[in-house]
């Protein structure tokens, strides 16, 4: 993995393609991750990356050092996957001819042998609550800083985690699990 030097910024920001370049390849594999964790396509978060790159290209000189250079990269990645998600939603309530395609079910025993519980679980939930989850649970955010991701207020994402774990909770799959 390459080692990520602030002063790379300062070049980003004159234009240095070799620094844009080392941007890219330095934090495009955890982007890359955790946009399709929330998406779950694989072709989706191949044109949302790159969609983050081109915003984190085109707006370098709005980063200001106050904060993480990763931290904003996140934030960029994440508000494209969530304004991606919106239009997902405003397109298939528009349309309404979209069913929903039955996917495959792997037995709960294979998936906890192969390591996929968290996956598993966050499949039973929807993209929306999805997001909220992942930022909570994996990225640590605070209801906060999740509330200005996703435009709502604090107590919107302690609901929608609260209700997310007790449906899952009650899952009787993951109460076998659990004995």
């Amino acid at each position: 993995m390459l080692e990520w030097d602030e002063k790379l910024i300062k070049k980003m920001k004159e234009g240095d393609t070799s620094a844009l370049e080392q941007c890219y390849l330095q934090f495009s594999p955890t982007l890359y991750t955790l946009i399709v964790k929330i998406c779950k396509n694989t072709a989706t978060a191949s044109d949302l990356l790159q969609d983050t790159f081109i915003d984190v290209f085109e707006n370098i000189d709005s980063y200001k050092s106050q904060f993480p250079f990763i931290a904003w990269l996140k934030r960029i990645a994440f508000n494209n996957t969530l304004n991606y998600i919106k239009r997902q939603k405003m397109a298939t309530s528009a349309v309404e001819l979209i069913k929903e395609v039955p996917t495959c079910q792997i037995p709960l025993d294979e998936e906890i042998s192969q390591g996929n519980l968290l996956e598993y679980l966050m499949n039973k939930v929807t993209e929306n609550d999805r997001l909220i989850l992942w930022l909570f649970i994996v990225e640590q955010y605070s209801h906060d800083e999740i509330a200005v991701l996703v435009a709502k207020t604090p107590s919107y994402s302690k609901s929608i985690v609260s209700r997310c774990l007790q449906k899952l909770r009650a899952n009787a799959e993951v109460k076998a699990y659990a004995c």
